[in-house]
């Protein structure tokens, strides 16, 4: 019986050890602020400097877009999310988007 009982209970520790932990995050946490970048004059260079390689890549009507991603993503609680969208003319950043479910995020933009 106490082998049973000990089973049991570091099972039960291990499952709540994990149900507390269990979060997943993918990309790379990077800086909400985008107040350096310049619609038809950043270019490719200085993005890739300042923010490395994007987390994905592909087209929008047409264009080159790169993706900056982080999902910072939760069992129990909120999840939270961002992401900057850039959309290339060339070498130079044609339009962006940024969208965040960050908390902080969400206070700076809903003051303004």
């Amino acid at each position: 019986m106490y082998k049973v009982w000990n089973f049991v209970s570091r099972s039960l520790l291990v499952l709540l050890l994990v149900s507390l932990c269990a979060c997943a995050t993918r990309g790379e946490n990077f800086s909400s602020d985008y107040s350096w970048i310049r619609e038809k004059q950043t270019k490719k260079a200085q993005v890739l400097q300042v923010l490395g390689q994007p987390y994905h890549v592909g087209y929008s009507a047409g264009k080159p877009t790169w993706t900056y991603g982080y999902y910072d993503m939760k069992l129990f609680g909120d999840s939270s999310t961002k992401e900057l969208k850039i959309y290339w003319n060339g070498d130079v950043v044609d339009s962006f988007s940024f969208n965040s479910s960050f908390p902080e995020d969400k206070r700076r933009v809903l003051k303004q």
